[in-house]
């Protein structure tokens, strides 16, 4: 979920709440205005009736006089004046309508009379509500305005928060490329900006480290590895060799033989890491499978592993090394893990090469297949860099390489671009 979505799931709620909120309550408050206003008349009325029973000793004329409707009526006990509203049929337009009335008692010559002045409040009722509807329409205008500010305003402001997060997508380790942090004129980003700046320089000394240690370590064990093999060459070409001495010696001729691919492994992963495959050429997929099919077709007799090979004319822009090195660890990784009597799928398109083979019935973990000394078996003679070499180099080289496990084999998929 985007921030902006979630923004706008917190926000909006509250927003159409207060706009809800302010819409009810503006007609509440608007409406006791002019009650209280409506009250204030009614009490200046009452006021003009004593006056003139007062000056003249006598009530003026009850009935329907300016839109005032006034009634009296003679009362045992004294009534503290109230306000009320009430509904009142109207025969006429055969409706009924609101009216507020003052109720309040008189005293007229020791009589005590009950004085009513009612006046409709139809007019008040269409006002409060122009004014409440004027009133909700600004407030949603508001409303609207401040949601179309913020989501403009917003996005441009993360701007540089996303082309930072872009910058570090593409970012690899080791890739010699500089990363654009730009000024943003914001401090926090600025900020965040100077921390990933300090982080990336530390991560590529810490990486050039490494890879320096593991070219030294690869070349620096080649040396006493082929003096151990040469002497175990040489004692095994010896005489008066015991069986037990015969298999001892061969099992550390296999362990020399495994620490020596070990470091092949480890120069050839921190060569391309080095970026020193950098030319490429187009080279025809479809011949070069042809050639390693050739090449392997003997060892493939003796596993009696079947091989099927369907495709058609491909070409891949790719250094030739790497691809011969690519296609090398494919095609022995489906040899070395298949079983016997299995068999081996080869499928070419014009930018698609699938390799699928029979094997272990168990598929290999996808978030680790690719990753460096990982084994699916613990106890398996392979040294775990093959995977790691097969990735290393389609990532170099701009290939896609996908894995899956159906109909009990195992597939490899390699896409590239035109």
């Amino acid at each position: 979920m985007k921030l902006f979505t979630r923004y706008n799931q917190i926000s909006l709620p509250i927003i159409l709440g207060i706009f809800l909120l302010s819409g009810i309550g503006s007609y509440l408050w608007i409406d006791h205005l002019f009650i209280s206003d409506f009250d204030e008349s009614l009490a200046e009325q009452a006021q003009k009736i004593a006056l003139y029973a007062h000056k003249n000793g006598d009530f003026p004329k009850s009935g329907l006089t300016d839109d005032w409707l006034i009634t009296y009526q003679p009362n045992t006990k004294v009534v503290l004046p109230y306000y009320k509203t009430i509904e009142r049929y109207d025969p006429d337009d055969k409706d009924s309508s609101k009216y507020r009335n003052l109720y309040y008692t008189y005293n007229k010559d020791g009589q005590y009379y009950l004085i009513t002045i009612s006046k409709s409040l139809e007019e008040l009722e269409g006002l409060s509500r122009y004014v409440a509807m004027i009133t909700m329409i600004i407030v949603l205008s508001v409303v609207i305005t401040t949601l179309l500010l913020s989501h403009f305003v917003l996005r441009k402001l993360w701007r540089p928060f996303y082309h930072t997060l872009h910058l570090l997508k593409e970012y690899k380790p080791g890739s010699r490329k500089t990363v654009p942090l730009r000024e943003t004129g914001i401090e926090e980003f600025n900020f965040m900006n100077t921390s990933i700046a300090d982080m990336i320089r530390n991560t590529e000394k810490e990486y050039a480290l490494l890879k320096e240690f593991t070219e030294n370590a690869s070349h620096e064990m080649q040396t006493p590895i082929s003096i151990i093999r040469t002497k175990l060459d040489m004692i095994v070409q010896g005489e008066n060799l015991s069986k037990q001495q015969s298999l001892a010696m061969e099992s550390a001729y296999q362990s020399v033989r495994r620490l020596s691919n070990l470091g092949q492994s480890l120069l050839l992963l921190s060569k391309i890491e080095n970026n020193q495959f950098s030319g490429t050429i187009l080279i025809d997929l479809e011949d070069k499978i042809k050639n390693k099919i050739v090449q392997l077709e003997e060892y493939w007799l003796e596993k009696q592993i079947t091989v099927s090979f369907k495709g058609e004319t491909a070409m891949i822009k790719a250094n030739p090394d790497l691809l011969d090195i690519l296609l090398n660890n494919v095609l022995s990784n489906a040899s070395r893990h298949n079983i016997k009597k299995g068999s081996i799928n080869i499928y070419l398109k014009q930018r698609e090469l699938t390799v699928s083979n029979t094997g272990s019935e168990q598929p290999i973990d996808p978030a680790k297949i690719f990753t460096r000394f990982y084994k699916q078996h613990q106890h398996s003679m392979d040294n775990g860099l093959g995977l790691a070499i097969i990735k290393q180099i389609c990532d170099h080289s701009q290939i896609r390489v996908s894995y899956q496990f159906a109909d009990h084999q195992h597939r490899f998929s390699f896409t590239w671009p035109v």
